[in-house]
């Protein structure tokens, strides 16, 4: 059972919707968001996964990204349409941003792998305000390239092979050109995790090997095996740490993700990448999601291509939010008042052992008087174990945070009714219509005239009676705090169940 580590509102999903292809030169990738929305992604996240859904739920969301692009976009050092992509990237940090400050997951659907440069320096800001600016995000990069290349590296020019050049600081920024990014948006090389790798340029292989980047290739992943792979890639990572996970789509092989702009034979399997989302997932670290790449217009008409990698990106989507989910939907969290019930379990936890201890203590003085032992006796001592046995088991489920109203008040009941009975008892003993306990204690020990002083058996004998009666007033006082404490815990846990339905 997953419980997220660094989300404030778990149950509730942000959207980002990018139809966005200015990164790369082929056209269809914008139409991805939309496709995968028609495809009933966010109808499953809502309804079957249990999601509150945020942002860009709409199938005709993801248009806006059109609009509002230069007329005008010669490159700069070699990058195609450099002004385009900035405008785009940075609007998508502040909707990534918006999202992740509100402690809750995002999901962005691309669109090209351009968009991560918005994606994660959004995600890194956040991660940074929430927790501290000496909070680094970890990211880990599912993909057949490492799109780590700098615009002199470039051979292509396309933007959507450089994006993690440009998080990481080791491609600078200028003017209009990605100069929006700053330090709290930027990635620490020593989080970053490649997954898939196949086709690197020379230039990248380069940069990972004198940053000491922590990269998989396919050849890793055919060596140990994916789940050996993954442990050792969250190892690297740390557990202290919140995860942006960036998944192309022709990370996997062809066969399961035809229509990509950018295939390479020799990927993942679909089950390999289905594996990667649910175990990045189980470590309660995700707190952003991308999926990119997927472009529906390359496919042919007449073939099945198209829907095969939109039903392969939704897989994706859905392993890497489910686990968490369920569980959320079975357990509810509710907010005790912590100094109330700690001062209960105090209260009820004292009252018990003393009437334990009297008890106790009467039994062994009427069998070294060898006088039957009255039923309420033992009666008296078993309903305070359990009393005690009550308290221990709120305590387990305190630590275990699953403390539900129902388990107290029904609990707080039963032992309502126990401590009841013994209170009426008791009552009848001491104040009963014959031989009542408080009138031979006022006759012989408080009412004595004289009391007995000096050391003697008369004065033992007189300070073993008062001790008794005063024991027998002790019970009656913590037997009466101890039911209206009990109405108390039955209060309050009906208050906790009507604050948080």
């Amino acid at each position: 059972m997953i419980e997220s580590k660094f989300l404030t509102t778990p149950s509730d999903l942000g959207i980002i919707a990018v139809g966005f292809s200015g990164g790369q030169g082929k056209a269809g990738v914008d139409t991805a968001p939309t496709a995968l929305i028609e495809a009933g992604l966010l109808t499953q996240l809502s309804d079957d996964l249990g999601y509150t859904l945020h942002g860009d739920v709409s199938p005709t969301a993801s248009t806006v990204y059109t609009a509002n692009l230069p007329a005008h976009d010669p490159p700069v050092r070699g990058m195609k349409n450099p002004r385009a992509v900035s405008s785009v990237t940075r609007r998508i940090a502040e909707q990534a941003y918006a999202h992740a400050r509100e402690g809750r997951l995002v999901l962005t659907l691309g669109g090209d792998h351009s968009i991560a440069i918005g994606t994660v320096a959004g995600s890194a800001k956040a991660v940074r305000e929430r927790f501290g600016g000496g909070k680094d995000m970890a990211v880990i990069w599912v993909d057949a390239h490492a799109d780590i290349n700098t615009p002199e590296t470039s051979g292509s020019g396309n933007v959507h092979g450089m994006p993690v050049s440009f998080l990481s600081g080791l491609a600078k920024g200028e003017g209009e050109v990605f100069g929006w990014l700053g330090e709290e948006e930027r990635i620490s090389l020593r989080k970053l995790v490649y997954i898939g790798l196949r086709d690197v340029d020379v230039g990248e292989k380069r940069i990972l090997r004198e940053n000491g980047v922590k990269a998989f290739s396919m050849f890793d992943i055919d060596r140990y095996g994916i789940g050996r792979v993954m442990e050792m890639a969250l190892a690297h990572i740390g557990n202290d740490t919140p995860i942006h996970l960036s998944f192309d789509v022709d990370a996997l092989d062809p066969m399961w993700a035809p229509s990509t702009g950018t295939p390479v034979r020799g990927g993942l399997t679909l089950r390999e990448g289905d594996f990667i989302c649910e175990y990045v997932h189980q470590t309660g670290s995700l707190v952003a999601v991308d999926l990119v790449e997927v472009n529906p217009s390359l496919a042919a008409d007449n073939d099945l291509a198209a829907h095969e990698t939109v039903r392969a990106g939704c897989s994706l989507i859905r392993d890497s939010l489910t686990y968490e989910r369920r569980v959320v939907e079975r357990v509810h969290k509710y907010h005790w008042p912590a100094v109330q019930l700690n001062l209960w379990m105090l209260v009820m936890l004292i009252a018990s052992c003393l009437i334990i201890g009297v008890f106790a203590s009467f039994i062994q003085i009427q069998q070294i008087l060898l006088l039957p032992i009255p039923w309420y006796f033992p009666y008296y001592i078993t309903v305070a174990s359990l009393t005690v046995s009550f308290i221990l088991l709120l305590l387990w489920l305190i630590f275990q945070r699953r403390l539900l109203p129902s388990i107290v008040m029904i609990g707080g009941f039963v032992l309502f009714v126990l401590w009841l009975v013994g209170l009426v008892v008791i009552s009848i003993q001491l104040w009963g219509p014959s031989a009542s306990v408080s009138s031979n204690c006022d006759l012989y020990v408080f009412g004595a005239d004289p009391q007995p002083r000096g050391q003697s058996i008369q004065t033992l004998a007189w300070l073993a009676q008062r001790a008794i009666c005063q024991s027998w007033q002790a019970v009656f006082a913590f037997g009466l705090l101890g039911g209206i404490f009990l109405l108390w815990i039955m209060v309050m846990a009906y208050q906790v169940f009507a604050d948080d339905s």
